[in-house]
């Protein structure tokens, strides 16, 4: 799997979405949903979520894991990193509530979407964004402690 290539137009913005809800088996799970907030994907999350290996949710609603050696989630201070092999990917502010819940489960759950969302859009509007399957894709990334080289 290659390196996903982030070099998206920058006076686009991509939102980032953080949350805690539970899992299907009612277990407290953080999450993090990546879309584009003014316009449709300009290519640049379609093109990461395929490097990555993100997958469509099937219909059972699977989400399937990822291997460290491509993605994980690092946990520093009040926020997320997530991290590929060659650094920082995405950083994101995350609240006590949110970092406890990665760390009980010891994963994250990696929603990128390439429909645009609102920054500022509620639970019903999340919701119905992910029941979307053709433009979001999953994973789930493991929580791994990130060692700067110096």
């Amino acid at each position: 799997m290659s390196e996903p290539n982030i070099t998206a137009d920058p006076s686009r913005t991509i939102g980032l979405t953080t949350w805690s809800a539970p899992n299907p088996f009612g277990e407290p799970t953080a999450f993090v949903l990546v879309h584009p907030v003014d316009g449709e994907d300009d290519g640049t999350l379609a093109a990461a979520s395929e490097s990555l290996g993100l997958k469509r949710l099937d219909a059972d609603g699977d989400i399937l894991p990822i291997g460290t050696d491509t993605l994980y989630a690092s946990l520093r201070a009040l926020q997320v990193e997530l991290c590929t092999p060659r650094g920082v990917w995405l950083i994101q502010p995350v609240t006590d509530d949110w970092t406890g819940h990665a760390i009980g489960r010891r994963y994250i759950v990696l929603a990128v979407g390439t429909a645009p969302l609102a920054g500022d859009a509620d639970a019903r509007a999340i919701s119905a964004y992910l029941a979307d399957r053709e433009t979001v894709h999953t994973a789930l990334v493991k929580i791994k402690v990130r060692f700067e080289q110096s």
